[in-house]
């Protein structure tokens, strides 16, 4: 699996988007194998679990470390 669904992911949830939206703008077109995207519906209803934890924290201006480097 790669990175770029899981980072779209995160963006969609600190955006306020539901897992049904998130299944259908980015899991369900995305070139992955059912158990891949099963993987994916998976990682985003964690994220919805603890929103502000984690990756999203990271990708989160207002909660990002100063220490984290940008690319």
């Amino acid at each position: 699996m790669t990175e770029a669904p899981q980072r779209q992911i995160a963006q969609a949830i600190l955006a306020g988007a539901n897992l049904e939206e998130i299944e259908q703008a980015i899991i369900d077109p995305a070139q992955l194998d059912e158990e891949e995207k099963s993987a994916l519906w998976l990682y985003a209803a964690g994220l919805q679990e603890r929103p502000r934890a984690g990756v999203l924290a990271e990708l989160d201006p207002a909660r990002r470390s100063p220490d984290v480097r940008w690319a």
